[in-house]
């Protein structure tokens, strides 16, 4: 494991980094692809290689155990998005917009379980305590593109008149539906946004940004 936050017993923090990526690992793909109530311990123990009481020494409830996996995706985007602002820092806000956006396609890309619990099971209210979950991401994730606004307001590129943090949450819902859009196909209404090849996501990368662009840019370009 890559990531540095408090999770499961102490019996399980003692577990060497691959015995506990394994357990996680066959811990997230039943989440993702049960969901929270349907998913098997039994399954799940199988797919780690570890006896079920193991499990619940490890975690002492199933709760437990889904809460320390959603902890995981949350610091893996979390990490991601880290370093996309720290890459970014000095571009204009446009080409910061376009990287972000681009960047979480990827990300998709590379972690498809992971998105899959931090998309379908927060979302479908399938998950305990789901929907105090989901505010607090959706906070942070407006938190994160107001700082990119204040910013590019700051540098003369956005008009200074703008509201920075009602429009961190709209661009933030507008960037959340696309990505969850490319992830999940009944959402792209048969734009070719599901899924879609390098050149499709060009094109709604650039239509997206253009749109944000020019509604919000400084009038004095």
């Amino acid at each position: 494991m890559d990531e540095s936050f408090d999770a499961g017993t102490e019996l399980f923090r003692n577990l060497s980094p691959e015995k506990q990526e394994k357990v996680f690992q066959a811990a997230v793909s039943e989440f993702a692809s049960k969901g929270y109530r349907n998913a098997s311990m039994n399954s799940l123990v199988r797919t780690a290689g570890i006896s079920k009481g193991s499990i619940f020494q490890y975690f002492k409830t199933k709760r437990n155990l889904f809460d320390a996996i959603l902890e995981m995706a949350v610091q893996r985007v979390k990490q991601h998005l880290k370093q996309v602002r720290g890459e970014t820092e000095e571009l204009p806000f446009p080409e910061r917009l376009e990287k972000l956006l681009r960047s979480g396609f990827q990300f998709i890309d590379r972690h498809p379980l992971l998105t899959a619990v931090y998309f379908q099971l927060l979302q479908s209210g399938d998950a305990p305590f789901g929907s105090e979950r989901l505010i607090q991401l959706r906070r942070q994730g407006s938190e994160f593109l107001s700082d990119l606004i204040e910013r590019a307001v700051s540098r003369g590129e956005l008009r200074s008149d703008i509201d920075i943090h009602r429009v961190g949450f709209l661009i933030n819902s507008l960037l959340e539906t696309l990505l969850r859009a490319y992830y999940t196909e009944f959402l792209d209404s048969g734009l070719g946004l599901y899924k879609g090849d390098s050149k499709e996501l060009d094109l709604w990368i650039k239509t997206t940004v253009d749109l944000i662009n020019f509604g919000i840019r400084s009038n004095a370009e």
